[in-house]
């Protein structure tokens, strides 16, 4: 009998223009595997296009593997697995929180911004906000933050931490509450967003990261997002000149931290 071909979908791509690319699928609804390609076996818009790209890769090999290699085949010049292998993938060290909820028990949703996207799930009555490493590489912000929410755990600073992400057993992220009507700061909400941050200096945290839209403002409150560059600080001054940099990144126009999508609570 012929072997049936898989459904493959493409959840999210890191494409360099001049080097390797990296490419994380899911294979039948049921199994995630992250592929690397060599520069040079396709064309930049192909891998950006998910439709373009599937029918152009070699046949993906049989087997529990999640870890793959796609280079040239040096006597036909066409792409093919150079090599598969079962890896133990990196995973966030620091795990706190009683629940656990598995990557393929959600549904995605909109994309908020890098790493982040509406989900909804059969665990949650309403629509949660996911936050989690595509790619090995961002472990290490996830595994900060997570430590950051446990620090503010409880304290009304951030939206409620709902448990820990994870993909077959290793923790690549988290969920957390989705604030519906919210808008980013603007200069108008200064006052509610140093309530936020002094409330956050009090416990002896420095953000490290105050752009407007990392404050969630929701019935004329202020919540702070983003702790991937969150550490302890006991030093006055130092989470002093972070307090008194806040109304310039309010009246901050360069779009520098922005969210792709806003969230209406649509």
């Amino acid at each position: 009998m012929p072997t049936a071909v898989p459904e493959i979908q493409l959840l999210q791509a890191s494409i360099d223009k001049e080097g390797e690319s990296h490419f994380r699928f899911l294979i039948d609804n049921k199994s995630i595997k992250y592929i690397v390609t060599d520069a040079g076996l396709y064309s930049v818009d192909d891998m950006c296009f998910a439709p373009a790209l599937i029918p152009l890769l070699p046949v993906f090999p049989t087997g529990n593997w999640n870890d793959g290699h796609i280079a040239r085949n040096s006597g036909t010049g066409q792409p093919c697995f150079a090599r598969v292998t079962r890896k133990q993938l990196p995973s966030v060290s620091h795990s706190w929180h009683a629940t656990r909820v598995d990557y393929l028990e959600l549904a995605m949703q909109k994309k908020l911004r890098s790493k982040v996207y509406e989900a909804t799930s059969a665990r949650f009555d309403s629509t949660v906000v996911a936050k989690f490493a595509r790619f090995f590489w961002e472990i290490p912000f996830l595994n900060a933050e997570t430590v950051a929410y446990q620090w503010i755990e409880g304290r009304g600073i951030a939206p409620e931490f709902l448990g820990h992400l994870t993909e077959e057993g290793r923790v690549i992220g988290f969920l957390m509450e989705r604030i519906t009507d919210g808008h980013h700061a603007s200069p108008k909400d200064l006052s509610s967003c140093q309530e936020i941050l002094s409330k956050l200096h009090r416990l002896g945290i420095k953000h490290g990261d105050i752009n407007k839209h990392n404050f969630i403002i929701h019935d004329g409150r202020a919540n702070l997002l983003d702790f991937e560059c969150a550490r302890k600080c006991e030093d006055r001054e130092i989470l002093g000149e972070e307090f008194e940099m806040l109304a310039e990144r309010l009246g901050d126009t360069s779009g520098r931290g922005g969210s792709e999508v806003v969230d209406s609570g649509s």
